[in-house]
């Protein structure tokens, strides 16, 4: 495992977990329970592509609130190499009391789940159809909330047992926007994971890929937006 820190408290490090379906509403890392999703894609429900067309075009820097700057980083596909989609997974109601995000990571608890706002958890597909990428855009209710999850993160995965996974050195992701933890990971059956995170303020960027130069692509282009987005809609 390595740790590096920097003028931005950059953690990195390395961890694993398995388990890449479609349609699922939380990070895998997290763990939901029960059995995989079918790995094949399928007809997009009216809400997901109600919640892709709305992320698909939400402008960060006209974002007002931490609901709405967290929309304007979830992942789309053009973050994606060419021939991937996404498939929008949004969670019912709004109610996340019910719905983790980090909860549960290497058996650590995240107080700051209670202080979540809002999310929009999206998978990549590749061109193939295969849920190749999960990630989540949270928002929380204050800027100390959205550091607290990542400090929880990090020092989660820094005591997380090794089981069926192998700790390696993290990835080289270039660019990325405020506070990030990157991990990297290899499981028993030989698959690599990277997950990288990154926040400003109240708003929190997760992500687990398979696929690393993709991974690589999409954190950057979330960097990106995260970068634009105004002060006061993240609680700066």
């Amino acid at each position: 495992m390595a740790l590096v820190t920097s003028g931005r408290t950059v953690g990195v490090v390395r961890v694993t977990a398995r388990r890449a379906a479609v349609l699922t509403a939380c990070l895998l890392l997290a763990g939901c329970g029960g059995e995989a999703a079918d790995p094949e894609p399928r007809a997009e429900p009216a809400p997901a592509e109600a919640g892709q067309s709305a992320a698909s075009t939400a402008d960060p820097a006209t974002a007002t609130t931490p609901a709405e700057a967290a929309l304007a980083v979830a992942l789309r596909a053009e973050d994606l190499p060419a021939g991937w989609t996404v498939q929008a997974n949004p969670v019912a109601d709004g109610d996340l009391s019910d719905d983790p995000s980090l909860e549960g990571i290497c058996g650590v608890s995240f107080p700051s789940e209670a202080h979540r706002t809002a999310k929009h958890p999206v998978v990549g597909l590749d061109p193939e159809g295969t849920a190749t990428v999960v990630s989540e855009a949270i928002a929380y209710d204050s800027a100390d909330a959205g550091a607290l999850a990542l400090t929880e993160l990090r020092d989660a995965f820094e005591s997380c047992p090794a089981g069926d996974r192998t700790l390696v050195e993290p990835p080289a992701v270039e660019g990325l926007a405020g506070t990030v933890v990157a991990v990297r990971y290899r499981l028993a059956d030989g698959t690599t994971q990277d997950v990288v995170a990154q926040g400003r303020g109240a708003v929190v960027s997760v992500l687990i890929a398979e696929d690393p130069a993709a991974g690589a692509a999409a954190a950057g282009s979330i960097a990106t937006r995260m970068a634009a987005l105004p002060a006061p809609a993240i609680g700066g």
